[in-house]
């Protein structure tokens, strides 16, 4: 369950989504280009994401491919817990240990891609999250006339019971689904966003829970963690609008460029 305990800025939660997600997809380019060197297709050698030279320089002699690769010492040590130690493995006649064909790999774009849309459906939570705990708080007259007896008062105070109340309540919040959350701005006065936009926050919801609870999920290409991001940072924005929230003018990113849906 999320913890909220810091004001989160609209601008601040968007720059996040965005750092991390280029350098996600950053990232996908490196290791794609790096396999792409190992391997003996010569078109893949110059098909982007590739590695080039630099400047002027002369291309890259194509008798030296394809490459190996040298292992770091984690993945040495990964592949000493999966394999056993060296004594213990069966050496090929080059002195090499198989450790299965690239095809018998999860994809580098279905490792990115995942990573890509949990991260991003966490912090458009988190923001959420953090919208309504300092909507609890602004509307704490809301919760007055619970019943409380004067030992209530004397063992903890107004401000502690009110800070429990508050807690109680988001607890109860965020374990709803979105759409029962959603409903409940109503009860405090604000808004809920439109049903187009609900409908797009389940989808991302339901892709998320897809991705964190199934043992066999469908596979994330690249190209769906990004769309996906982009419309996590849309909703993020519906919600900014709808809670009112003045950080949302900090923001760079430069929506009036981007198709909404």
């Amino acid at each position: 369950m999320n913890k909220v305990s810091k004001y989160m800025l609209f601008n601040e939660v968007i720059e996040k989504m965005n750092l991390f997600t280029i350098s996600a997809v950053r990232t996908s380019d490196l290791a794609i280009s790096a396999r792409k060197m190992m391997n003996w297709d010569k078109e893949e050698w110059t098909t982007r994401p590739c590695l080039v030279t630099a400047g002027n320089r002369p291309d890259l002699d194509e008798s030296q491919f394809p490459l190996v690769h040298s292992l770091s010492e984690e993945m040495s040590k990964t592949f000493g817990l999966v394999f056993g130690k060296p004594e213990s493995c069966e050496f090929l006649e080059n002195g090499g240990v198989s450790f299965g064909n690239e095809k018998d790999f999860i994809s580098v774009e279905h490792i990115i891609g995942t990573q890509i849309i949990l991260y991003n459906y966490c912090l458009l939570e988190a923001y959420e999250f953090n919208l309504y705990n300092r909507l609890l708080k602004d509307n704490s007259e809301k919760f007055t006339d619970e019943k409380f007896s004067i030992k209530d008062f004397q063992n903890r105070g107004s401000d502690r019971l009110l800070a429990g109340i508050i807690e109680r309540e988001q607890n109860k919040y965020e374990r709803m689904g979105v759409r029962k959350r959603i409903e409940t701005w109503k009860k405090l006065g604000v808004e809920p966003i439109s049903e187009k936009w609900l409908e797009i926050y389940d989808i991302l919801s339901e892709r998320r829970n897809n991705l964190t609870h199934e043992a066999h999920p469908e596979d994330v290409e690249l190209k769906e963690a990004i769309i996906y991001f982009h419309h996590v940072r849309l909703v993020a924005k519906e919600m900014a609008v709808r809670f009112d929230d003045k950080s949302i003018v900090l923001c760079k990113t430069p929506w009036q460029d981007f198709p909404e849906v």
